[in-house]
């Protein structure tokens, strides 16, 4: 076998060997960007359904703690926007598939802290436990928000366009 011979078999196996790796490498990674991309989707709804079950929860503790007078003049007014028992129980299950250990803890603490000053109502000074209350479950909500936000790369994400350096003085001529 002459040389030219050996260089042209070689060059066949290279390029038959980067013809099947190439498009097998390149749909492994396309397989893996498509699964964390659907992981995303999932985790962003879930953040929004969660956020919104705090929100509600922070409104009806307020309510739930407010006292007589106040909840009366209240009722009118107020709505109890907390999921049922059973769809709490799909969030809760959702979040401990797809959500982070922070953001489940989190939502571990808010519900924990709701049940607390909730089944202490009558134990314990109104006035004291309302303003412990509204602190701690305030502070949860807000590293929950966060949490997600942090998580999400909301605060990363530009939604304008910044002005380029000396466009805000031709405004002001």
């Amino acid at each position: 076998m002459d040389a030219a011979t050996v260089v042209a078999l070689v060059a066949i196996v290279v390029s038959a060997v980067v013809s099947v790796t190439v498009p097998r490498m390149t749909f492994r990674f396309t397989l893996q960007q498509d699964a964390a991309r659907w992981l995303r989707k999932q985790r962003t709804r879930l953040y929004v359904d969660l956020l919104t079950e705090a929100q509600a929860e922070l409104k009806w503790l307020e309510y739930a703690l407010a006292g007589e007078s106040v909840r009366e003049a209240m009722a009118p007014h107020f709505h109890d926007l907390r999921l049922p028992p059973l769809e709490r129980a799909q969030l809760a299950a959702r979040t401990n598939l797809y959500g982070s250990k922070p953001v489940n803890r989190l939502f571990g603490r808010l519900s924990a802290e709701g049940s607390h000053a909730v089944f202490n109502l009558d134990r314990l000074e109104p006035d004291m436990l309302q303003m412990r209350t509204r602190v701690r479950v305030g502070e949860i909500v807000d590293e929950l928000e966060a949490a997600v936000r942090r998580e999400l790369g909301a605060d990363h994400i530009e939604l304008e366009a910044s002005p380029a350096p000396g466009d805000g003085d031709r405004d002001n001529a």
